[in-house]
């Protein structure tokens, strides 16, 4: 696959310059679940998750305003291992709590912990960076992510893991940054590299950001606006005050520190476009983009 071919999704959404700013997927917890593949389409219709289980894992995951992904390391899959982890992490907090699934039904456990026991979690959350490599889903996850993954994984041995779906084939190479919930893409092994490393020393690339996931599409925009233009700068640095929406206009103040003004308003317009390819191989579909403008300080 050339990377450069228009037929393919990823190529086509940056020749036509589509705006990353509030594309991140939306859940303020997350339940990750290492499992060494193959994936499912659907990341829980893979075995054993597939029916019952996958279905109340969803919907468990959704009361606690989080979702889930599958994720694994780098390279080779090991044949022995009779357990794998899980980890359920709170992005407001950056909490965790983790532990170990042999059965269907441990997951189902480890899902029901993102409720109370996450809640009452004060166990700071180790960095974990998780690149989508989901090529069942759409090859340009898979073509775009694995080299991202390959060359990360060098640098940050511990840290890195490829995932499921993260959204937005389309937006690929694509990573998301725990437990910040920070997510990036239109990433390449360079790029992501730098991406990383800023985000580890608290200086987020605003030029990357899809947005953070406990935010709102519209938030989400507003506030890579502000970090685009005023960073890099800590997510800290830039968070939402008030929010006021009318149909498809959203006007964000956003509260700054350090590099960022102390206040900055933001006006997001919600736009559907209809001749987007939004994965390889289909025809344009609509598709939301989020337009910002500064109209205040």
């Amino acid at each position: 696959m050339a990377l450069t071919d228009l037929s393919r999704c990823s190529a086509a959404a940056r020749d036509r310059g589509e705006p990353l700013a509030g594309s991140a997927p939306v859940a303020s917890r997350w339940l990750l679940v290492e499992h060494p593949g193959p994936w499912a389409k659907q990341p829980l219709e893979t075995a054993p998750f597939a029916g019952r289980v996958g279905e109340e894992v969803e919907a468990l995951c959704a009361s606690f305003g989080g979702r889930s992904l599958l994720v694994r390391r780098p390279g080779r899959r090991p044949a022995d291992v009779d357990q794998w982890h899980w980890w359920a992490v709170d992005t407001v907090r950056g909490t965790w709590v983790r532990g170990t699934w042999r059965t269907a039904d441990d997951v189902l456990a480890a899902a029901r912990s993102l409720g109370t026991e996450l809640s009452a979690s004060d166990t700071d959350a180790d960095p974990m960076v998780l690149v989508c490599t989901q090529g069942t889903r759409d090859a340009c996850c898979a073509v775009r992510g694995r080299p991202i993954v390959a060359s990360l994984a060098r640098e940050w041995p511990d840290e890195v893991w490829e995932c499921t779906h993260l959204g937005g084939h389309r937006f690929a190479g694509t990573l998301l940054a725990l437990p910040e919930g920070a997510c990036y893409g239109y990433l390449d092994p360079r790029s992501a590299a730098a991406v990383v490393r800023g985000h580890l020393d608290g200086r987020v690339d605003g030029a990357h950001l899809r947005g953070v996931t406990r935010w709102e599409p519209a938030v989400q925009a507003a506030l890579a606006r502000v970090v685009t233009d005023h960073g890099p700068a800590g997510l800290g640095d830039a968070v939402p005050g008030r929010v006021d929406a009318e149909g498809d206009v959203t006007r964000v103040e956003v509260e700054g520190s350090g590099p960022v003004p102390e206040r900055v308003v933001v006006e997001v317009r919600t736009e559907t476009v209809t001749d987007a390819a939004l994965s390889c191989g289909a025809g344009p579909k609509p598709a939301v983009v989020h337009r910002t403008e500064v109209i205040g300080a």
